[in-house]
């Protein structure tokens, strides 16, 4: 419902035009569901020069709509004592139905009303999370909060002397907030635009993470590392009076190897994750439909045969077996992969990076009749032409490539060679 009636993919919406979007569902250790998402504006490929673009006295137009359209994204002002007054009479959760029945009285009320929702939600207070690196002396004596709160004042939203853009801000503890999400979704949220690439890069990092990252604590973690100590210790010590000192440092390698793969694969459900689940709720969202997954050992391992320098690093380029292919099979029989494909792709789609060639192009076996629009043959000197064919994607509907699969599937090797082999 949020991606439909706030973001809007392709239309007007409360942060602009938004050509695509992608969240992440997380939730931490109170078991409380929140996601992390991102919104790219349309034409959002100038963006990364923009704190350059609007140098110059001849750019103070383009200052000026830059900053028109941060303000009407992005607030940082709170009326507290108007907030607090509201706040007095009734709670951000109670029913405002009433005064959604008439849109007049609704338009002339959503600025009290923003203000009253973000007061009551949007406050930051200090809390173990956010003094977490000050406690452990990390953090700088002047900034013991992580989020550098108190924030400090800006008259009005402009670019400083340094080309950084500062936004408007009359509340030193409110978080940056959006009108339309505080009146709508009437809990926390946090916004922010994204000007630079260093920025983007670490937004990018930060939500990945969140998708992908453990949720158990550190005590957890280290109540299941102890609970593998007992079993390994006494064979370490054995083997270290004997004087097997070797063997006994490959007893304690093993050890470590299991204590990480127990702890990084494993974590525990919360109650609502585990309900989410039950409803079929999704834990991912995006506005693109067609994906295009690329397996990672498949990559790696033709890159491996490929590049006689990395042959020759792992100690198999003077090895007597020969490298074994990679072989995909489905219910229809064997299957080429868009890697393989790749080097057979014909004159017309040469100019191709293997990302835009799989973005594009699907592969499909040959129907018993006549070639379809659309659809582009292989090189024909390789034997899977006269099988296989490529198909184009029609335009807009073009696939985002992911990464799937393990260098490894089986999960008791604890050999360290692949780490070794650069992947």
């Amino acid at each position: 419902m949020f991606f439909n009636h706030y973001v809007n993919t392709g239309k007007e919406s409360v942060f602009g035009r938004i050509s695509r979007y992608f969240g992440a569902v997380e939730t931490n250790e109170r078991g409380s569901l929140h996601m992390h998402g991102l919104l790219w504006l349309r034409g959002n490929m100038h963006l990364t020069s923009i704190l350059r673009d609007v140098e110059g006295e001849d750019k103070a137009a383009y200052r000026e709509r830059i900053i028109q359209y941060v303000d009407s994204v992005f607030t940082e002002d709170l009326d507290q004592e108007a907030s607090s007054a509201v706040q007095a009479e009734r709670s951000v959760t109670s029913d405002i139905s009433s005064l959604l029945e008439n849109r007049q009285q609704f338009a002339a009320a959503f600025d009290e009303e923003a203000n009253f929702c973000a007061g009551a939600t949007q406050i930051h207070t200090h809390s173990p999370t956010c003094v977490k690196y000050a406690i452990r002396g990390r953090g700088k004596r002047r900034d013991p909060c992580r989020f550098k709160a108190p924030w400090r004042l800006a008259e009005k939203t402009a670019f400083t002397d340094e080309g950084v853009l500062q936004i408007r801000r009359t509340h030193s503890m409110v978080n940056r907030w959006n009108k339309a999400m505080a009146v709508g979704l009437r809990h926390n949220h946090d916004v922010s635009f994204i000007a630079t690439q260093c920025k983007t890069l670490a937004i990018v990092f930060y939500v990945t993470n969140y998708a992908t990252k453990v949720e158990d604590p550190v005590w957890k973690r280290v109540a299941a590392a102890a609970g593998l100590f007992p079993d390994t210790d006494e064979s370490i010590v054995e083997h270290s009076q004997a004087g097997n000192v070797d063997r006994g440092r490959n007893q304690t390698r093993h050890f470590l190897m299991k204590v990480a793969n127990r702890i990084f694969t494993e974590r525990a459900l919360s109650q609502v994750e585990v309900v989410a689940h039950l409803l079929g709720y999704p834990t991912e969202f995006a506005s693109n439909d067609a994906w295009a997954f690329l397996n990672v050992s498949s990559l790696y391992w033709h890159i491996f045969r490929l590049w006689r320098h990395l042959r020759r690093e792992s100690g198999m380029e003077v090895a007597d077996e020969p490298l074994e292919e990679t072989v995909f099979l489905e219910e229809g029989g064997e299957r080429i992969s868009p890697v393989q494909a790749y080097p057979h792709r014909g004159k017309l789609l040469e100019g191709l990076s293997l990302y835009d060639y799989m973005s594009i192009v699907k592969l499909k076996r040959k129907g018993k009749g006549a070639g379809t629009r659309g659809e582009v043959q292989l090189d024909r000197s390789w034997h899977p032409s006269q099988i296989w064919v490529q198909a184009l994607r029609k335009p807009g509907e073009h696939a985002v490539v992911c990464f799937d699969g393990y260098l490894s599937t089986d999960w008791s090797e604890v050999t360290e060679g692949y780490y070794k082999r650069y992947a």
